[in-house]
């Protein structure tokens, strides 16, 4: 995870920064103002005096402006030309939680609608920032939908590791599954190298099959068949839905 440095004289807003640098999940270093910073290349904050004077990649503020300083930081981040690592959590579940990280800043949790939304928000974020590493990190919990993930981000090409989420989960909220995403997103897991076996049980079917439904606006229903097909990630539910015969389009999950 990246670490930003904190180099200023100003300890009012040293101690404000620190606190809200904490609060976002980075990595920060208070370091002596006349002291060169660990990474040259580095971001840091002072008063706009100190950053005038030393320049680099600093950030002004002040004690009553560090929130702003700290939404500079991720608009810079969002503009970086290279971006080394993109580090991923999710909560798998039928409505998986996603955080997402870019060098080990948070740019944003969301809840996706169903595993085929939730690689596909992935997979667009992957575009949008064209890391050089994707770190997939995926809660132990919910195993149908875990493995579908696990296979899925494999077949990318991602680093897919399976973190043991023992009391991240937060219950049942609508934003509370991101919350826990963004708690697998800052654990290490344990790498996964191959793909899972996946074989769904008779109550997930049923649950997929009422899923196309909703999905299909009450007009049909997939076959059981169909079902494992879409369990097993043999294919997604638009596509069962197309080969059934409904062909309204669907709209797809925003990244």
């Amino acid at each position: 995870m990246q670490t930003v440095y904190v180099r200023t004289n100003d300890f009012r807003m040293a101690y404000r920064l620190l606190r809200e640098l904490q609060s976002k999940h980075l990595n920060a270093q208070l370091v002596d103002l006349e002291q060169e910073l660990p990474d040259p290349q580095g971001w840091w904050f002072g008063t706009p005096e100190e950053v005038e004077r030393f320049g680099g990649n600093g950030i002004g503020t002040t004690a009553d402006t560090v929130n702003d300083a700290v939404h500079h930081l991720y608009r810079s981040f969002r503009e970086l030309e290279v971006v080394h690592r993109l580090t991923v959590g999710i909560d798998p579940g039928p409505r998986p939680g996603c955080a997402w990280l870019v060098e080990g800043m948070l740019l944003g949790k969301s809840q996706d609608e169903s595993v085929e939304d939730a690689v596909s928000h992935v997979i667009g974020l992957v575009r949008v920032y064209s890391p050089i590493v994707v770190d997939v990190r995926i809660g132990h919990g919910s195993p149908l939908h875990r493995d579908r993930l696990i296979n899925r981000f494999l077949s990318e090409g991602y680093q897919v590791s399976q973190v043991n989420e023992h009391r991240t989960s937060q219950g049942t909220g609508r934003h509370e599954h991101a919350s826990s995403a963004l708690k697998i997103a800052l654990l290490k897991g344990e790498i996964v190298l191959t793909r899972r076996a996946v074989e769904p049980t008779e109550g997930e079917l049923r649950n997929i099959q009422r899923l196309s439904r909703k999905r299909s606006k009450g007009t049909l229903t997939i076959s059981l068949q169909e079902a494992h097909n879409v369990a097993c990630g043999g294919s997604t539910m638009e596509e069962a839905l197309w080969r059934a015969g409904y062909s309204d389009s669907l709209s797809e999950s925003s990244i």
